[in-house]
């Protein structure tokens, strides 16, 4: 298997929300599999598109408070 490209590298707009890497980082440390953190990435990475797109703050549309607690 080739080396595999990080999240923000194959989907830019992660790299441009902080909590983004925090999420990816947490993921990481949870241990969960390569391909299901890609999968994930790339469904936020259509998430956070449509949220610039429409000009909506992703974290308050979802509900979330940052940081998480």
């Amino acid at each position: 298997m080739g080396s595999a490209l990080v999240p923000e590298e194959k989907w830019p707009v992660l790299g441009r929300h902080e909590w983004a890497a925090e999420w990816r980082r947490v993921w990481t440390d949870l241990g969960r599999a390569p391909r299901m953190i890609d999968a994930d990435a790339r469904g936020l990475a259509e998430y956070l598109l449509i949220c610039e797109r429409d000009d909506v703050d992703p974290v308050r549309q979802a509900g979330f408070t940052w940081p998480l607690s």
